[in-house]
């Protein structure tokens, strides 16, 4: 291939909002790619978002492209074979694509990805995500290299670019896995959470709600916000389910 068209489709694949698919995904090789390049600063959409001054850039665009996917497909219902299962599968399958849609945020921002029992040195500064389908194995990949916060074996805080894992009370642990957009601290272990899920109902919704993390009952941490008290436009104020709960937090950075 001429250098000039293998450099048109490097720049294609790092368009924003994932405009050009002809990079091929990660999952079919035996250990992940290195990490692409991060988008420069402010180069992605920033939506009028602040994060923390020690947030990596690679970490704040993670955050800005999934938002991009959002403002890209505002709360439309997507099939189950559509544009990211068919970027990580490779093939039509229809299958539940949360963590993909992390997945393909993760890799298109630039973050490393690793996998379930990969033998890997992460270092403390490097951001990472897990390339991982499930999403009990998303959860084994950051317990393995101790970025795991189980909410209900300590006080669990969340931070921006983090990923959050749900649980199902009387069920899974691991049932659903989203990215957290925003924390806003309340005091009292309380804060609130704005967050970019891709599988809700088969759309991917920015997702507002309260987390409690000392609650006074076990598996009992998520609490919707009351009416007068919402502040966030262009989200879901319910929550998923009333069963559900924050299993914990992945610290990609």
């Amino acid at each position: 291939m001429k250098k000039w068209m293998s450099a048109l489709l490097a720049a294609m694949a790092l368009l924003p909002g994932g405009a050009a698919l002809a990079d091929r995904a990660p999952v079919n090789m035996e250990t992940p790619p290195a990490a692409i390049e991060t988008f420069a600063e402010g180069e992605l959409m920033a939506y009028d978002l602040t994060f923390p001054e020690e947030m990596p850039l690679t970490a704040r665009n993670f955050v800005l492209y999934a938002r991009a996917q959002f403002e890209k497909h505002p709360f439309e219902k997507l099939p189950k074979a559509n544009e990211y299962t068919k970027w990580y599968y490779q093939d039509k399958r229809e299958i539940g694509w949360c963590s993909v849609f992390q997945i393909y945020c993760a890799y298109h921002s630039g973050m490393q990805l690793v996998r379930h029992k990969q033998d890997v040195d992460v270092a403390p500064g490097d951001t990472i995500s897990a390339m991982e389908g499930r999403v009990g194995n998303v959860y084994y990949v950051f317990e393995a290299h101790d970025r795991w916060q189980q909410a209900d074996e300590m006080e669990a805080i969340p931070k921006p670019g983090y990923l959050v894992i749900y649980g199902v009370r009387g069920s899974t642990p691991y049932t659903h896995v989203g990215i957290v957009e925003s924390v806003t601290a309340l005091g009292d272990g309380l804060y609130e959470l704005t967050t970019i899920e891709g599988n809700v109902n088969s759309t991917i919704k920015r997702m507002n709600f309260r987390y409690d993390a000392t609650p006074k009952r076990t598996y009992y941490n998520m609490f919707e916000i009351p009416e007068d008290e919402i502040t966030r436009e262009n989200c879901q104020y319910t929550l998923h389910k009333d069963t559900w709960y924050v299993n914990g937090f992945c610290e990609t950075w």
